[in-house]
């Protein structure tokens, strides 16, 4: 994806923006989506699903397709250390209801 590329491969840049990405869109769950972000609290385990995309407008598919059903929020960094200008690195998607996940994050559940 651009973003990873201009992220020159620095893991903690990558870290921090799945953090913002996870956090986020928790906090929205527990606005607009409270049961599923009760259910994730009251799970005895925590799935976290991690996609790769090639484009920022793959990225914004995947928020648009699921921010009106489940807490979801876009990730842009300000730009003030890694990159150069604001940047959309990440989108968090979730708490979800297995019913919810669609076919474009399913299959790309790799673990449980």
């Amino acid at each position: 994806m651009e973003s990873v590329q201009k992220m020159k491969g620095i893991r903690g840049k990558m870290a921090s923006q799945a953090g913002h990405a996870f956090l986020h869109s928790f906090w929205d769950a527990e606005t607009r989506f409270p049961e599923y972000a009760q259910a994730y609290k009251d799970s005895a385990h925590a799935v976290k699903i991690t996609v790769r995309v090639n484009t920022e407008a793959e990225l914004l598919e995947l928020y648009e397709r699921y921010a009106a059903i489940v807490g979801a929020t876009l990730v842009k960094d300000a730009g003030f250390t890694v990159f150069t200008e604001p940047t959309i690195t990440c989108v968090g998607i979730g708490p979800i209801p297995e019913a919810l996940i669609g076919e474009d994050l399913r299959t790309l559940r790799l673990f449980k």
